[in-house]
């Protein structure tokens, strides 16, 4: 193998993470960081998955393939685009390398891998590998598999190298610990990249969704079942801040996967759950997550609510009692509107694992986007209250709005 010349990829990878502030085409960058990834190590195949989900459960979808031998440059810039079948991700067994592809035991572990030859290791299920190799005439010998992680330890994808060549010999070699190091070191940049399109997608589609004609009950609807997906959380509650007396959070919408319930009752006020008091006795009530958020303005992040003391969590319980469930982690935030005055307060419970479903702990990377997805809603349905006030004159307006 070549010497490899580290101070020429350390401008190089300056160059790279310049672009990051100029170029606006997410897809771009992706083929740059590719590129860079096929010159260091040589590799004759790139291959650039994604972490995406369904009812069937996490998949590693087809997003950019390069390869110079078949002369390969493709990208799949939608969800399920690409004619190749995503690669499923087992969450059962997940010790077991050989039920999975190496790519995806690679996502489920999120560590790298490497493989000499694959068709000689018994360690991984290879017949997706075997059908690409089948079906472009192709051989693939020497694999490495590096997951796309951000902060936190979320895997967003994984970056797949094929068959690196000795420069000089033209034969498949192997790659180097140093290597090895560099493409971690590559996926981590792919990683900031996607992060910053994910909010970008998020925020921008969401408001694209919500400036559509659809009405108040609707809005609550689609800001939780937004922010469920961002989070994977089960469950998702809205509660309107009245303004008049007492002040207090009103229960308005409702979502939880499990339990199959979704419903509204901003035009009706629900008789099933009470209104969460803001002040209780003259002075403030810091007991419930909800009063407290809307009186902070503050995220609260708990990882298990059931060991929990600094919270009032009696009325979580016998939620749980009623239906059968159990209230672990919690996500509140505060819906603030365009004069960060709190109109509402936006609640999700129990994020999952996208691997296997357990319950876990809402992810601090996250908050900010939640955080400005809530203020994105907030605008939104104070606006649609606007315009129906100006549509029906006749009919009381509720004040929102707490400093």
């Amino acid at each position: 193998m070549a010497i490899f010349h580290q101070d020429a990829f350390f401008w190089r990878l300056i160059n790279l993470t310049r672009s990051l502030s100029t170029e606006t085409d997410k897809w771009k960058l992706f083929s740059n960081i590719l590129d860079e990834c096929q010159q260091i190590t040589h590799c004759d195949g790139a291959t650039l998955y994604l972490l995406e989900e369904d009812e069937a459960g996490p998949r590693l979808d087809y997003a950019l393939i390069q390869n110079k031998s078949l002369g390969l440059a493709q990208k799949f810039c939608e969800p399920g685009q690409s004619a190749l079948t995503p690669i499923r991700i087992q969450t059962t067994d997940s010790d077991n390398n050989q039920t999975h592809s190496i790519a995806a035991y690679c996502a489920l572990q999120a560590k790298s891998v490497c493989v000499e030859d694959v068709y000689s290791s018994s360690q991984f299920n290879i017949c997706g590998i075997k059908a690409f190799d089948d079906l472009f005439d192709y051989r693939t010998r020497s694999v490495l598999s590096v997951p796309v992680i951000k902060p936190g330890k979320r895997v967003l994808g994984v970056i797949q190298l094929v068959n690196p060549l000795n420069p000089l010999s033209g034969t498949v070699a192997h790659y180097s610990e140093t290597q090895i190091s560099i493409i971690e070191s590559l996926a981590a940049l792919m990683a900031t990249i996607l992060e910053s399109a994910e909010l970008e997608h998020a925020e921008g589609g969401l408001l694209v969704r919500l400036s559509q004609p659809q009405g108040t009950e609707a809005i609550f609807e689609r800001v939780l079942d937004e922010a469920m997906r961002l989070t994977r959380a089960d469950g998702g509650t809205i509660y309107w801040y009245r303004e008049d007396a007492p002040k207090r959070l009103e229960f308005v919408a409702l979502k939880n996967n499990s339990l199959n319930l979704s419903f509204t009752t901003f035009e009706s006020e629900s008789k099933d759950i009470d209104p969460l008091l803001l002040e209780e006795d003259g002075e403030p009530n810091l007991q419930n997550v909800a009063t407290f958020t809307a009186i902070s303005k503050q995220v609260v992040n708990i990882d298990n609510a059931y060991n929990n003391t600094t919270f009032d969590f009696s009325g979580m319980k016998r939620f749980d009692q009623k239906y059968g469930y159990h209230s672990k982690s919690f996500l509140s935030v505060p819906l603030l509107n365009h004069a960060q005055e709190v109109i509402g307060v936006m609640q999700l419970i129990n994020a999952r694992n996208a691997f296997n479903q357990d319950v876990i702990p809402f992810s601090s990377q996250l908050e900010p986007l939640v955080k400005g997805l809530a203020s994105y809603a907030a605008v939104t349905l104070e606006n649609d209250m606007l315009v129906h006030a100006a549509t029906a004159p006749d009919k009381k307006v509720r004040k929102t709005g707490t400093e």
